[in-house]
Protein backbone atom coordinates (compact mmCIF):
# COMPACT_ATOMS: atom_id res chain seq x y z
CA UNK A 1 0.00 0.00 0.00
CA UNK A 2 1.27 3.49 -0.84
CA UNK A 3 1.75 6.06 1.88
CA UNK A 4 0.86 9.65 1.08
CA UNK A 5 3.13 12.38 2.35
CA UNK A 6 1.80 15.70 3.60
CA UNK A 7 3.88 18.53 2.12
CA UNK A 8 2.18 21.26 4.17
CA UNK A 9 4.96 21.50 6.75
CA UNK A 10 7.63 21.54 4.05
CA UNK A 11 6.02 24.41 2.14
CA UNK A 12 5.20 26.38 5.29
CA UNK A 13 8.81 26.28 6.49
CA UNK A 14 10.17 29.85 6.34
CA UNK A 15 12.92 30.80 3.91
CA UNK A 16 16.12 31.09 5.96
CA UNK A 17 19.35 32.81 4.95
CA UNK A 18 22.61 31.23 6.08
CA UNK A 19 24.84 33.16 3.73
CA UNK A 20 24.69 36.72 2.37
CA UNK A 21 27.04 37.11 -0.57
CA UNK A 22 30.48 35.86 0.48
CA UNK A 23 29.71 36.36 4.18
CA UNK A 24 28.63 33.20 5.99
CA UNK A 25 26.35 33.65 9.01
CA UNK A 26 26.80 31.58 12.19
CA UNK A 27 22.99 31.21 12.45
CA UNK A 28 20.05 31.40 10.08
CA UNK A 29 17.95 34.53 9.61
CA UNK A 30 14.33 34.29 8.46
CA UNK A 31 13.86 36.25 5.23
CA UNK A 32 10.25 37.33 5.92
CA UNK A 33 11.05 38.56 9.42
CA UNK A 34 14.11 40.43 8.13
CA UNK A 35 12.08 42.20 5.44
CA UNK A 36 9.37 43.16 7.95
CA UNK A 37 12.00 44.48 10.38
CA UNK A 38 13.60 46.56 7.60
CA UNK A 39 10.21 48.04 6.64
CA UNK A 40 9.50 48.90 10.30
CA UNK A 41 12.97 50.44 10.59
CA UNK A 42 12.34 52.59 7.49
CA UNK A 43 9.01 53.74 8.91
CA UNK A 44 10.81 54.65 12.12
CA UNK A 45 13.32 56.67 10.10
CA UNK A 46 10.49 58.58 8.42
CA UNK A 47 9.13 59.51 11.86
CA UNK A 48 12.56 59.84 13.48
CA UNK A 49 11.75 63.15 15.22
CA UNK A 50 9.05 61.40 17.25
CA UNK A 51 11.28 58.43 18.12
CA UNK A 52 14.25 60.67 18.94
CA UNK A 53 12.01 62.61 21.37
CA UNK A 54 11.20 59.32 23.12
CA UNK A 55 14.91 58.45 23.47
CA UNK A 56 15.80 60.88 26.25
CA UNK A 57 18.54 58.68 27.77
CA UNK A 58 21.91 58.27 26.03
CA UNK A 59 22.14 54.93 24.27
CA UNK A 60 18.36 54.43 24.23
CA UNK A 61 18.23 55.39 20.53
CA UNK A 62 20.34 52.39 19.55
CA UNK A 63 18.23 50.05 21.65
CA UNK A 64 15.03 51.57 20.27
CA UNK A 65 16.04 51.45 16.58
CA UNK A 66 17.16 47.82 16.90
CA UNK A 67 14.72 46.51 19.53
CA UNK A 68 11.41 47.84 18.17
CA UNK A 69 11.84 46.38 14.65
CA UNK A 70 13.12 43.07 16.08
CA UNK A 71 10.31 42.51 18.58
CA UNK A 72 7.54 43.97 16.39
CA UNK A 73 8.55 41.82 13.41
CA UNK A 74 8.54 38.75 15.67
CA UNK A 75 5.04 39.61 16.88
CA UNK A 76 3.75 40.13 13.33
CA UNK A 77 5.22 36.81 12.18
CA UNK A 78 3.76 34.93 15.15
CA UNK A 79 0.30 36.55 15.27
CA UNK A 80 -1.47 35.37 12.10
CA UNK A 81 -5.13 35.00 12.94
CA UNK A 82 -6.23 33.91 9.47
CA UNK A 83 -3.34 31.47 8.97
CA UNK A 84 -2.19 33.21 5.78
CA UNK A 85 1.33 34.23 5.03
CA UNK A 86 2.15 37.86 5.77
CA UNK A 87 2.36 39.09 2.17
CA UNK A 88 -1.03 37.52 1.30
CA UNK A 89 -2.60 39.08 4.38
CA UNK A 90 -1.19 42.53 3.56
CA UNK A 91 -2.41 42.23 -0.04
CA UNK A 92 -5.92 41.32 1.13
CA UNK A 93 -5.90 44.17 3.65
CA UNK A 94 -4.88 46.72 0.99
CA UNK A 95 -7.45 45.37 -1.47
CA UNK A 96 -10.20 45.63 1.16
CA UNK A 97 -9.10 49.11 2.21
CA UNK A 98 -9.04 50.60 -1.30
CA UNK A 99 -12.02 48.80 -2.86
CA UNK A 100 -14.52 48.55 0.02
CA UNK A 101 -13.57 50.73 3.02
CA UNK A 102 -12.67 54.00 1.27
CA UNK A 103 -15.62 53.92 -1.22
CA UNK A 104 -17.89 53.01 1.78
CA UNK A 105 -19.61 50.12 0.01
CA UNK A 106 -22.23 48.13 1.88
CA UNK A 107 -22.98 44.44 1.37
CA UNK A 108 -25.87 42.13 2.18
CA UNK A 109 -25.75 38.40 1.41
CA UNK A 110 -22.44 38.86 -0.43
CA UNK A 111 -23.95 41.36 -2.86
CA UNK A 112 -23.35 45.08 -2.92
CA UNK A 113 -26.31 47.15 -1.75
CA UNK A 114 -26.97 49.90 -4.27
CA UNK A 115 -28.50 53.23 -3.32
CA UNK A 116 -27.76 52.70 0.35
CA UNK A 117 -26.87 56.37 0.78
CA UNK A 118 -30.14 57.64 -0.79
CA UNK A 119 -32.49 59.28 1.72
CA UNK A 120 -35.76 59.08 -0.22
CA UNK A 121 -36.93 56.83 -3.05
CA UNK A 122 -40.02 57.88 -5.04
CA UNK A 123 -42.05 55.77 -7.45
CA UNK A 124 -44.43 56.70 -10.28
CA UNK A 125 -48.04 55.60 -10.05
CA UNK A 126 -48.86 52.50 -12.09
CA UNK A 127 -52.34 51.21 -12.98
CA UNK A 128 -52.76 47.49 -13.58
CA UNK A 129 -55.78 46.47 -15.64
CA UNK A 130 -56.94 42.89 -15.63
CA UNK A 131 -58.17 41.38 -18.87
CA UNK A 132 -61.54 39.68 -19.10
CA UNK A 133 -59.90 36.26 -19.00
CA UNK A 134 -58.36 37.00 -15.61
CA UNK A 135 -55.05 35.24 -16.36
CA UNK A 136 -53.14 37.92 -18.26
CA UNK A 137 -52.34 41.36 -16.92
CA UNK A 138 -51.81 44.51 -18.88
CA UNK A 139 -49.73 47.31 -17.38
CA UNK A 140 -50.77 50.87 -18.15
CA UNK A 141 -48.56 53.67 -16.93
CA UNK A 142 -50.15 56.95 -15.85
CA UNK A 143 -47.70 58.85 -18.03
CA UNK A 144 -48.21 58.20 -21.73
CA UNK A 145 -46.17 55.56 -23.59
CA UNK A 146 -43.57 55.03 -20.86
CA UNK A 147 -42.47 51.90 -19.13
CA UNK A 148 -42.83 51.77 -15.35
CA UNK A 149 -39.68 52.89 -13.57
CA UNK A 150 -38.63 54.44 -10.33
CA UNK A 151 -36.76 57.68 -9.79
CA UNK A 152 -34.11 58.01 -7.13
CA UNK A 153 -33.81 61.48 -5.64
CA UNK A 154 -31.02 62.44 -3.30
CA UNK A 155 -32.11 64.59 -0.42
CA UNK A 156 -29.50 66.73 1.29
Amino acid sequence: MKNTYNYKNVFNHPVTLYRIGDFSLPFGIGLARTIIAIVIFLIMLVFRDFFNALAFINGLQLVMYIGIPFFLSGYIMRDRKSGKKVHHELYDLCRYFFTIYIPKKKFANDEEVLYSNVKKVTFEDVKIKQNEEGAKHEIENTSKNRTPQFNVNKVG
